[in-house]
């Protein structure tokens, strides 16, 4: 029986329906899971929803600890388990069982597959680019630079998500295909319906993510899509202009992430956002108070919080925190410089160059990058690509458009990437 037979099943019962469409009440996403978990927890046990419904409390409880035996002994993680016992407890407490006594799950907190999860360095991230089309770096821009949750590109059915209006400060011209804002970093507005904490909340789009969103609605454009104000942001590629699922903005996100080799998750670019971000905040030149960061990020924050940003902003602390996101934006967010080249910025192409061409990370904090030379980047590179000094000579540093042609009409070599738009080519001869 497929997924969506054993839902229209189960729903057939009034009692299910009932506790269903209230779960629905508060999250669509959170009703589904649960009727799929209570369908499993059912069949592992041989029941029924209508017969657990009619078990009393204390059986309930007898079975709910023979429950995490089962799940332990299959091998599942304490917060899997704490997740069917959830559901087990919902599904009672609906049929008035009230189960007093605790139901204890060893590891339940812990969560195994992100325990070595690491939060990438801009670099890094900055390594994943080359292997997105326009589409894909406007959705990573979109959750790496506003902290976003994906759901508020696209929301669960896909009716919904992050439209062209919520970008009330950029320009959009069909006919030439131009995209402008009239201030950077760019506001971005979350609205209630696409929010999870029910609230409307607001952040801002940084420079690099206006490039990166402004090359995808040029191409759109330039495909004789016509945007309006009702356009998906992150739309479909079929030229409706509709908006995504949750799952397929994440799809596309780790598309991108698997051809750049890197096993990542989604939510690690609200992650990204989130360390970089607090790190930013402290630093007290920057002058970033770490709730509006909670704030920008869609948090419910305390009740100062709440009382302060939940509301609408006026002028004056909106550009208070426009130019605290651009001065953190600038020195910890984003991947590139726009501007002139830093210390910084300098240190970190580096670091990517060096990254692309196969330096771990770990290879790479024991290199001094801020002293070295430029001779003495060359020869780590050649050295990590095999090519001997020799060989060096016939070595090119080109374009990308000129390794094209190089390689496609003149027989060259491809040896690696510079991480600067650049690449090592190789004569044939």
């Amino acid at each position: 029986m497929s997924e969506d037979e054993t839902s229209r099943k189960l729903l057939s019962d009034a009692n299910v329906a009932h506790w269903y469409a209230n779960l629905g009440e508060g999250s669509e996403i959170t009703a589904d899971t649960y009727l799929r978990r209570l369908n499993r927890f059912c069949e592992d046990f041989q029941t029924t929803p209508e017969g657990f419904a009619k078990i009393d409390a204390k059986g309930a409880y007898g079975l709910l600890l023979d429950a995490v035996s089962h799940y332990r002994s299959r091998g599942l993680a304490g917060s899997t388990i704490k997740g069917y016992i959830k559901v087990a407890r919902s599904w009672l407490l609906h049929n008035d069982i009230v189960i007093t006594k605790t139901v204890k799950i060893k590891g339940a907190s812990s969560t195994p597959t992100l325990n070595e999860e690491k939060t990438p360095e801009p670099y890094v991230l900055h390594s994943v680019w080359r292997f997105c089309d326009e589409r894909q770096a406007a959705a990573i821009s979109m959750i790496a630079f506003t902290g976003f949750r994906p759901q508020v590109l696209g929301n669960y059915r896909g009716n919904d998500g992050l439209r062209l209006q919520d970008l009330p400060e950029m320009r959009i011209d069909n006919e030439p295909g131009q995209i402008t804002f009239s201030a950077i970093p760019t506001r971005v507005l979350v609205r209630q319906e696409i929010s999870k904490i029910g609230r409307a909340y607001e952040g801002f789009l940084c420079e690099e993510g206006c490039m990166r969103l402004e090359k995808y609605l040029v191409k759109r454009v330039n495909a004789g899509e016509s945007l309006g104000p009702e356009s998906a942001l992150i739309a479909d590629d079929s030229g409706t202009a509709r908006n995504l699922t949750t799952k397929s903005i994440c799809q596309i996100v780790r598309k991108a992430f698997r051809h750049a080799g890197l096993d990542w998750r989604p939510y690690i670019l609200r992650r990204y956002f989130d360390t970089r971000m607090g790190q930013a905040a402290a630093k007290a030149e920057i002058g970033l108070p770490d709730e509006w960061v909670k704030f920008w990020m869609g948090h419910s924050g305390d009740i100062e919080a709440t009382y302060r940003l939940h509301k609408k902003l006026p002028d004056s602390l909106l550009e208070q925190m426009r130019q605290a996101y651009r001065r953190a934006s600038e020195s910890m967010l984003q991947t590139i410089s726009l501007h002139a080249e830093t210390p910084r910025t300098r240190r970190e192409l580096r670091a990517a160059t060096l990254n692309i061409v196969g330096f771990s990370d770990e290879e790479i904090r024991h290199i001094e990058l801020d002293t070295c030379s430029t001779e003495e980047m060359m020869e780590l590179v050649k050295k990590k690509l095999g090519i001997r000094s020799e060989e060096a000579r016939r070595q090119l540093v080109v374009t990308a458009a000129e390794a094209k042609d190089y390689i496609n009409n003149r027989g060259w070599r491809f040896r690696g990437c510079m991480g600067t738009g650049e690449a090592i080519i190789e004569s044939p001869t």
